[in-house]
Order: C-alpha cells, then sequence, then structure tokens
C-alpha cells in the first residue's frame, strides 16, 4: 500500500493529498476533487508546497 502525504501553501485553505502519483485538493467546499494539475508543483519542486503531517491536516483542516 503506498504511503499518502499531506501538503499545504503558505496562504490559504487547501489543502493536498499526494498517494503514489494520485493528487487530491480539497478546499472551501470541503470535498476532495482531482488536483492532478498540481503535479507540475512536486515535478518542479516547487518550495511553496509545505508537507505536513496526517496530524496537523486533521487539526488545520478537520480532516
Amino acid at each position: 500500500m503506498e504511503e499518502t502525504s499531506y501538503y499545504r501553501f503558505p496562504v490559504g485553505s487547501v489543502l493536498i493529498r499526494k498517494t503514489g502519483d494520485k493528487i487530491e485538493k480539497k478546499g472551501k467546499s470541503g470535498v476532495w476533487e482531482d488536483g492532478s494539475n498540481l503535479a507540475y508543483r512536486f515535478a518542479s519542486g516547487d518550495t511553496n508546497l509545505i508537507e505536513i503531517s496526517e496530524e496537523e491536516a486533521r487539526e488545520l483542516f478537520g480532516l
């Protein structure tokens, strides 16, 4: 089973989770949506993506 990683941006309230090649985002709607449009951020090493723990994701975003 592949591990899931969680990320956020320095500003805003979007949570991103990545499991293998699958990327999803959760924003104002509170629903997980396809986040494949963010794949370039992972490929480019975007420093605006901040990895957070699952616990922090729960606290900040109410997983």
